[in-house]
């Protein structure tokens, strides 16, 4: 199901029938005028008589082509909708990757000392965001669940997509589950632990449908409007309306059979409760999970109903005052619907969406809605491939950039160079001045970052306190000179509250093609000099070559 399909039918039935209202009316007129002797009076009532007619019909079709736009309209900006709570559900599932990713580096893991990684799973719980953290064996045996004491473990073992966590990198989000302490329906989202590339645990994060839910309620929708989030085995998760009674269980047949065919889209069929809507749906690439809205159909014919009537009667007085009042309705209602076509398609474009000045109150409810669903799109890219707090590109939008700089680099016969950046004691500028400083110092970090780069360069943060550099241009020895430079820039003291707090950074270097000529090969080979510059002590650059990774003066 696509959109926009049943105006692409209409309009050529559109034209056909204007191109029939007026040339039957006035080849009636003109074989009349031949066939008979009028006065001049007499041929102005007959043709005044004949043109209201027409008129008339005119303004009855572009009214109901007013409202197969005005409905189409409505079904884009419904999706649109659709696809961003979806990208706020893929945004509370990355939240908890890049908890768990954080806690998943904690020394005590690494020193087995259990009783201290316990405890931080009992604080990172204690904020209420997630349910429990449970660390697991590779078979699904719980060694620590925050939900029990310490020490306590539940019957069974956790099962949770175990095949799934040993083949990837995670994260795995499941469905529903039943907990076996709560017994309470949870989500869980998990990642393994590795140290040295050797998958030795399984991280999981169980959060309640109900914080779900709660992220619907903050959408600020309609009423009348029946919304749920789905998982990726067609399963209700959170509902706005009737939730303890739906979740759980397979979203309605109308909407499976529409989501067959596409990842977001339209249809006309009736929700789990049998109430009859339209539908509108998107399902995350992310995730898998996907966000369905129902519009009663009721509410929304009803009112369109409303207001075609009462046009239509206004538009009939009109018209029978007089040949010229029809005609100036007629061109107010004609041209604001063709004004909206060049703003429809730049939406469809990406391109930025400006609307002209509109003389019909509905045009313009038209086009405030495409201009903010212009903006909602512009917003969602955005946040898509930059990071949150710094607003330096994301690890998604670095990759993309170093894969099209491969390829410029093959044909034009360049260098560039890929920097790696690991922050040096950021972890006790949390646990000592708290997440407000280490924000701060995140922040400065990039803007510093920033600096010392050319603007054809690009920084990224990748998450936590991992940034990365791509060097346009650059061999690997001057990327070497750069990487002290910034070394030495990060290093500089950073003031909070009066304070001077020091920090340093470990720097891997990975040049193309010297490095490695695709786009894999090269950033792992970065990401192993930037840890075997953090195993080298505070400080250091350590440039991989074809020969290995050295050790930078």
């Amino acid at each position: 199901m696509r959109f926009k399909t049943r105006n692409a039918r209409v309009i050529p039935h559109f034209y056909s029938i204007l191109y029939a209202i007026f040339l039957v009316p006035f080849t009636v007129t003109f074989r009349m005028t031949l066939r008979f002797d009028f006065s001049i009076k007499s041929a102005l009532v007959l043709l005044v008589a004949i043109c209201i007619m027409p008129a008339s019909l005119i303004a009855f079709a572009l009214l109901s082509y007013d409202y197969l736009r005005a409905r189409d309209a409505q079904i884009d900006s419904s999706v649109m909708t659709a696809r961003t709570i979806a990208y706020s559900v893929d945004k509370e599932f990355s939240s908890i990757e890049t908890t768990l990713r954080a806690l998943a580096t904690s020394p005590s893991l690494s020193k087995k000392d259990l009783p201290a990684f316990y405890a931080q799973m009992s604080e990172i719980q204690s904020s209420g965001f997630m349910q429990n953290l449970v660390l697991s064996t590779l078979q699904g045996k719980q060694l620590l669940n925050s939900g029990l004491p310490f020490g306590e473990r539940p019957p069974i073992s956790d099962r949770t997509n175990l095949r799934l966590l040993d083949e990837t990198n995670g994260p795995v989000i499941s469905g529903l589950i039943k907990d076996t302490i709560s017994n309470q329906a949870l989500i869980a989202v998990s990642i393994p632990v590795r140290r040295a590339g050797k998958h030795i645990y399984n991280l999981s994060a169980y959060i309640s449908p109900n914080q779900l839910a709660r992220l619907l309620k903050q959408q600020q929708l309609a009423p009348d409007w029946i919304v749920a989030i789905i998982d990726s085995q067609s399963t209700i998760v959170a509902r706005t309306h009737d939730m303890s009674r739906f979740s759980g269980k397979q979203a309605s047949a109308d909407l499976l059979d529409a989501m067959k065919f596409d990842n977001q889209g339209w249809f006309e069929g009736t929700t789990s409760e049998g109430t009859q809507v339209l539908g509108m749906f998107s399902r995350s690439a992310v995730s898998n999970w996907s966000v369905a809205i129902g519009i009663p159909s009721a509410s929304l014919t009803g009112e369109m109903r409303k207001k075609v009537g009462w046009l239509a009667l206004a538009i009939m007085v009109l018209l029978l005052s007089s040949i010229g009042v029809a005609s100036f309705v007629a061109t107010r209602i004609a041209l604001p619907v063709r004004g909206l076509r060049a703003p429809a398609l730049a939406l469809g474009q990406g391109k930025d969406v400006v609307i002209p000045s509109l003389r019909l109150k509905e045009a313009k409810e038209v086009g405030a809605a495409l201009r903010q669903a212009s903006l909602m799109l512009q917003a969602a890219q955005h946040q898509a491939t930059h990071d949150v707090l710094t607003g330096l590109p994301n690890r998604a939008l670095f990759n993309d950039l170093v894969s099209r700089q491969i390829a410029i680099s093959a044909l034009a016969g360049t260098q560039f160079s890929v920097l790696y950046i690991d922050l040096d004691g950021f972890k006790p500028v949390n646990d000592i001045h708290g997440h407000a400083a280490g924000d701060a110092i995140l922040c400065e970090v990039a803007q510093r970052l920033r600096s010392e780069v050319r603007d054809s360069d690009m920084s990224a943060r990748f998450g936590g306190d991992e940034f990365a550099v791509i060097l346009i241009g650059t061999p690997g020895k001057t990327a070497a000179k750069i990487a002290n430079t910034l070394i030495r820039s990060v290093s500089e003291p950073y003031n909070f509250k009066g304070e001077a707090v020091r920090i340093s950074a470990s720097i891997g270097v990975a040049s193309y093609p010297e490095s490695g000529a695709v786009e894999h090969e090269l950033l792992r080979m970065a990401d192993l000099a930037m840890y075997q510059a953090k195993d080298a002590g505070k400080g250091q650059v350590v440039c991989a070559s074809a020969s290995g990774l050295h050790l930078s003066a």
